[in-house]
């Protein structure tokens, strides 16, 4: 080999080791930066998908939890957001397939084993598609997953422009080394045969020319020597010079490209036809559409604006004269139909006679501007007052009503804590049960005493839910209130019609109304019910002797008895006077209505304190059995147990009396 070597010409010495250096460096850099390169778009992929599923996967909790396949369906076809990705399976933790989305018929399926390789490794690459699985958490728990196939066109594109790029440069540095070689022949190889052959031609004796120009101070090897050191020196500085100032051209260049495909706006370079010449990437978004270098429609067409007369009556004014645009907002149809709202900006490019439109899509703004303002209309014009407090208990917002209701004057309030508001000893009793319930569900609604800027006492139904403010750190609570107090009067008012306002009992009114009741109640076709009615024995005495005030007391503490005497379910009400009714309600036995009477006479016969007197009265009791099926009315039963006690009565008081025989219940006491 070294031989070999050795045999070769001057030239080819030189040009041999050069092109092979050359060349392994080149396929080096080549090998290395084609890895690392596509190493990262893989990476970058692999991150754009997981990053966008993952935002998809928290919206998709509620739908998995509520088995809502459907909703879940309509919230997979985000994905449709990224053109590469060409179906999405999700899947519950059993296997079971709950929702899909695919962009066409042709990705539907997905390869056999690759549910099994897709649990041990999350990402598998396949020769033209990537697979990836991602998990739908809630609170770290997985209620299910996705499987998404994501195309690698894309990246191979990516791959094939990068070996394009490649066999440029191989040529290109062939090319070059060609060209350096060619240079060191003439430069070097040459004047050095020449000069070698001169100096044979010395030694031999022949006649000799000079290579280069003869100097008086120099000889002729010299001076090539120079020559030559001084044309590298000059071809090395110029060579420096011009590529430091096509590396400044190109990352200039690279830079405004890569801001400009950055940039999320569309940008579109359109001449003085409307024709558009240029448009960064983020075009094909906005509109999507695929366009290229020969198939750009006119920015009209792209537009597809609404009202397209009036647009195209803009548009050429703005390209003729030429004049700037700022901030138009257009409305233009999606080819899919869907309208858009865009926001344009233009400057005219005097330089080149075209003009540069910016053209943002608002349509989200938009819709959250009207909703925003909506939200606003609706929290002025509610019927209810709504507040906004911060974390430390200060309102920051009330609406109009608030002011109608308490008097409080809205920029007054602003800053103001809400303790102010309500009764503090009330609040102080619902504090812990307010802050559990908005710690464990975030909401709680009751009923709160609150006071108005005159001192009125304001009886409010309030609804308390905690929020979380996106723009504010920490978390705020919203008070929805509403005005009981004509509720509390018609409460009052309907009490009233129905109790008697000296004991406090049901009265004639509401005792006809629950009797009636009992009559209609499903139940009474299979159980029947009882009615006692009591008089007191020797009232009038006591009236007599000790006046009708003290009677009065004497009333309230029998009342008070006949109610801690009877169940829950059943009613005691007051006639008039001294009289008393009692509707014991079914399931009943006689010896339940007997055991009830029993106890009314003990504790009724017990005397009672009024003030300094020790008074004791006693009742008689008149009692009848309404039997199941019964169809007589309300009034012909009180009558029947007017006439028990009023037998009661003559067999010398303090005892009760039966009208009928019982038919309550198959067991009777």
């Amino acid at each position: 080999m070294k031989k070999w070597i050795d045999s070769l010409p001057l030239n080819q010495r030189l040009g041999f080791p050069l092109m092979l250096f050359i060349l392994l460096v080149y396929l080096g850099f080549q090998i290395i930066s084609y890895r690392s390169y596509i190493a990262i778009e893989r990476d970058n992929l692999v991150n754009r998908t997981q990053i966008l599923a993952n935002g998809i996967a928290m919206n998709l909790t509620a739908p998995v939890l509520f088995n809502d396949s459907e909703a879940a369906r309509e919230i997979l076809t985000t994905f449709q957001a990224d053109p590469l990705i060409k179906a999405v399976r999700l899947e519950l933790p059993n296997g079971t397939l709950f929702s899909q989305y695919t962009r066409d018929l042709a990705s539907q399926a997905f390869p056999s084993g690759l549910l099994i390789r897709l649990d041990k490794h999350d990402v598998v690459f396949s020769e033209h598609t990537l697979y990836l699985q991602i998990p739908v958490l809630l609170e770290k728990e997985n209620i299910a997953h996705m499987h998404i196939s994501v195309s690698l066109a894309s990246l191979h594109a990516i791959q094939w422009t990068h070996l394009k790029i490649s066999l440029l440069l191989f040529f290109g540095l062939v090319g070059v080394s060609t060209y350096i070689i060619s240079r060191l022949q003439r430069w070097v190889i040459k004047p050095v045969s020449q000069l070698n052959a001169g100096i044979r031609d010395v030694i031999k004796g022949e006649a000799h020319q000079p290579i280069t120009p003869v100097r008086s101070s120099r000889d002729e090897l010299n001076e090539l020597t120079e020559s030559f050191n001084t044309m590298v020196d000059t071809i090395s500085e110029r060579d420096a010079a011009l590529r430091l100032a096509l590396r400044q051209l190109r990352e200039e260049k690279s830079i405004a490209d890569d801001i400009i495909e950055t940039v999320q706006h569309g940008l579109v370079v359109v001449n003085q036809r409307g024709e558009i010449t240029k448009a960064n990437a983020a075009c094909q978004t906005l509109f999507q559409s695929a366009f290229t270098h020969y198939d750009w429609p006119s920015l009209i067409d792209m537009l597809a604006p609404v009202e397209r007369e009036a647009f195209q009556r803009l548009l050429d004014d703005a390209l003729s004269h030429p004049r700037q645009i700022d901030h138009l907002i257009v409305e233009g149809a999606q080819p899919n139909g869907e309208i858009r709202t865009y926001q344009i900006v233009s400057r005219p490019l005097h330089s080149r006679l075209q003009t540069l439109f910016a053209i943002e899509d608002i349509t989200a703004k938009h819709s959250a501007e009207r909703q925003q303002k909506l939200a606003a209309k609706v929290f002025d014009n509610s019927q209810d007052a709504i507040i906004l407090i911060d974390n430390q208990g200060r309102l920051t917002m009330v609406n109009s009503t608030f002011h109608q209701l308490t008097g409080y004057d809205q920029q007054s309030v602003m800053g103001m804590h809400f303790s102010q508001l309500v009764v503090a000893e009330e609040y102080r009793q619902l504090q812990a049960i307010i802050g559990t319930a908005l710690q464990d569900s975030g909401q709680w609604q009751g009923e709160i005493n609150a006071r108005g800027a005159k001192g009125e006492p304001l009886p409010l139904f309030v609804r308390i839910t905690r929020i979380s403010d996106t723009h504010k750190p920490g978390r705020q609570t919203v008070v929805v209130a509403s005005d009981l107090r004509s509720m509390k009067e018609i409460q009052r008012l309907e009490y009233m019609a129905n109790h008697d306002p000296l004991t406090n009992l049901a009265n004639r009114v509401k005792l006809h109304r629950s009797l009636q009741a009992l009559l209609e109640a499903p139940s009474h076709e299979e159980h029947g019910f009882s009615v006692l009615f009591l008089d007191l024995d020797n009232f009038k005495a006591v009236n007599d002797s000790h006046g009708h005030v003290i009677g009065d007391q004497v009333l309230r503490i029998v009342a008070e008895r006949l109610r801690r005497a009877i169940r829950k379910g059943d009613l005691v009400s007051r006639l008039a006077g001294d009289e008393f009714v009692i509707l014991l309600s079914p399931p009943l036995t006689e010896a339940n209505v007997k055991a009830t009477s029993q106890r009314l006479f003990e504790r009724l016969s017990q005397v009672m304190k009024v003030g300094d007197k020790r008074i004791t009265v006693g009742v008689s009791i008149g009692c009848y059995y309404v039997h199941p099926h019964s169809q007589e009315s309300a009034d012909d039963i009180l009558r029947h147990a007017d006439e028990a006690m009023y037998d009661a009565k003559l067999l010398g008081k303090g005892q009760m009396v039966e009208f009928n025989q019982p038919e309550l219940d198959a067991e009777t006491g």
